[in-house]
């Protein structure tokens, strides 16, 4: 592009442009276009004929590399001023093009000729002049002479022009020290990734593979930052930091929930994952929409949400016991602490240098080791909890064995008990008449009707030790008669109003099962007698989808669970319930009556 009469004019008037004068004098030396003037091109209409006619509307940078983003600025403008004192003439200029869309640089030579070059950083990586992961642009400066630069830049996401000049030798030194070093960081992180994909196979956890898609995510976006996206993968050249980061950060979240369970540590965050993955969809619409400027300002104050939900997530479920949890904070920690560095050298407010230029590699790496050892500890973390588990299981197998073995004594002595003091009593009562009666000139007469009371009695005494035992009805009747006829004969006897209303449970649950929740009714309904003092009573036996729901409710005294907590037979009904595999649900007050809720799996 020509642009004679318009440089002359401005020589000849004497306007004095804006300008940034870069002094290059070692060869061996990298010369950054630091705090660059800079002017704003909303509309991106601006030619270079508009620009260099206005040298007023340029303004001086505060930072070192300064970030264009929620300025909706479709353009922006650089200008600088180079003294070539050095030996060498042959000069490039090296733009760190990660965040940028295309990028034309502009050279004013003496007479008004206009050197131009156009090169894309997200597109047609083989018609670069120099094929490197940054956008290279070699320029000729006469030494001892003076050359000024224009730079048009535009985005699809962040404007951020990181420019420097140096001589072949130094681009070829500074890249091969920094591709050894980012490829042995992103070498580490890969190698990380690969172990876990490992073990998802080998323990099917969708925790390793959150992991996996989070880091494997991160790592896509820290090469496209860096330009390496496009040189080894020109065909991935659709991609962007706007899709990327939403997508890093749905994983993130992912993984988040997944390793630090906030469904059980920190269940209101667990309740909003939904809702804050859905948020990220909001930057890839208006991106896809071509609102990239506003797309880019949205997602980076998701961003900051989002690194306050990692800490506050992190911090609540470690807090809340969770242990695992504090290298889950000093992962995403790092991570954080990376990105500041970087940014406070884009600041200038630290020196460049090779560490901090890899600070995106070196946090990503940092991050995947820790996040590794955390799913390591997560693993030795359940690990001791199975094995506290199992200690607690042994000893509640002991406690039961022994309150078993209890019970069975207490069982034995009861029937020794009715045994010797009814069954026995009564056996000896008719013995000792029918001795009497054989006896010579015994007086007794042996009445067959009076026996045959006693021998009635007997049998019914039998009877009901072997109720006791196991009731007959069920194996007669089935279950929903017996626990009928064991509600109406237990407070018919008392006088106690009652209602009962349940489904035809018959066959729906083995013998063993029938028997406990026999029990388990026949145990509260013998409490309610005992000691409710109660009016009426409520009995509702009802089927469900996933098995059987069981209410008894009475308007009695009730009592105070926090005195007696095992109190109105509990301690039985418990046991037998935590064998059916049940759970209960109970309401008892002083003079409030008491409500039992049993849900009793089929």
């Amino acid at each position: 592009m020509k642009a004679c009469v318009l440089y002359i004019v401005l020589v000849l008037t004497g306007l004095q442009l804006p300008a940034q004068v870069i002094t290059l004098s070692d060869e061996h030396q990298k010369y950054p276009a630091a705090y660059p003037w800079y002017r704003e091109d909303r509309s991106g209409s601006l030619s270079f004929e508009e620009v260099i006619q206005s040298p007023a509307a340029f303004t001086r940078s505060s930072t070192s590399v300064p970030d264009f983003m929620g300025n909706l600025s479709r353009a922006i403008w650089y200008r600088f001023e180079v003294v070539n004192n050095s030996p060498v003439d042959q000069w490039f200029l090296e733009i760190k093009g990660g965040y940028m869309h295309r990028i034309t640089l502009y050279q004013l030579n003496p007479g008004g000729a206009v050197d131009s070059m156009t090169l894309s950083a997200d597109e047609d990586f083989k018609l670069r002049p120099i094929r490197s992961h940054n956008l290279v642009y070699p320029v000729q400066i006469p030494v001892g002479q003076q050359r000024t630069f224009y730079v048009k830049a535009t985005s699809k996401s962040l404007i951020r022009a990181s420019m420097s000049f140096n001589t072949m030798q130094t681009l070829y030194e500074n890249s091969t020290f920094t591709s050894y070093g980012n490829g042995f960081f992103a070498a580490f992180s890969v190698a990380l990734l690969l172990y876990n994909l490992f073990v998802y196979f080998s323990l099917r956890e969708r925790v390793y593979l959150y992991y996996i898609g989070y880091i494997f995510t991160t790592l896509l976006h820290t090469n496209l930052v860096s330009g390496h996206v496009v040189a080894i993968f020109p065909w991935l050249d659709f991609l962007n930091t706007t899709v990327l980061l939403s997508l890093v950060s749905v994983f993130s979240i992912l993984f988040t929930n997944s390793f630090l369970q906030t469904r059980r540590y920190v269940p209101f965050i667990y309740k909003s994952r939904w809702y804050v993955m859905a948020a990220f969809i909001l930057p890839v619409l208006l991106f896809f929409s071509g609102q990239y400027a506003l797309a880019i300002l949205v997602l980076s104050n998701l961003m900051f949400l989002l690194f306050a939900y990692w800490m506050l997530t992190g911090i609540i479920a470690w807090r809340n016991g969770f242990q695992p949890a504090i290298y889950y904070i000093s992962g995403f920690g790092a991570l954080a602490l990376m990105n500041m560095i970087f940014e406070l050298k884009i600041l200038g407010l630290v020196n460049e240098n090779y560490w901090i230029d890899s600070c995106l590699y070196i946090g990503s790496a940092l991050e995947a080791m820790i996040l590794s050892f955390a799913l390591a500890s997560k693993i030795n973390f359940y690990k001791k909890e199975k094995e506290r588990l199992q200690e607690e299981t042994y000893h509640q197998a002991i406690h039961f064995s022994r309150e078993l073995i209890s019970m069975q004594e207490a069982e034995r002595k009861r029937i020794a008990s009715e045994l010797h003091d009814g069954l026995g009593q009564k056996l000896i009562l008719i013995k000792n008449k029918i001795l009497r009666a054989e006896q010579p000139g015994a007086s007794t007469h042996l009445s067959g009707e009076a026996l045959s009371q006693n021998v009635a009695d007997a049998i019914q005494e039998v009877r009901d030790i072997s109720y006791a035992l196991r009731p007959y009805q069920l194996d007669l009747l089935g279950l929903t008669s017996s626990v009928k006829s064991l509600v109406q004969e237990s407070l018919d006897a008392v006088q106690m109003d009652y209602r009962i209303d349940t489904d035809n449970i018959d066959g729906m649950f083995s013998n063993d099962a029938q028997i406990n929740i026999y029990r388990i009714i026949q145990e509260c309904i013998n409490n309610i007698v005992k000691h409710s003092g109660a009016a009426n009573v409520e009995v509702v036996i009802k089927k469900q989808k996933d098995g059987l729901k069981i209410c008894i409710a009475d308007d009695g005294k009730g009592f105070d669970r926090s005195v007696n907590p095992n109190g109105f037979g509990l301690k039985g009904i418990k046991e037998r319930l935590q064998i059916l595999g049940g759970t209960l649900t109970l309401t008892s007050a002083p003079s409030g009556g008491t409500r039992f809720e049993f849900q009793v799996p089929e």
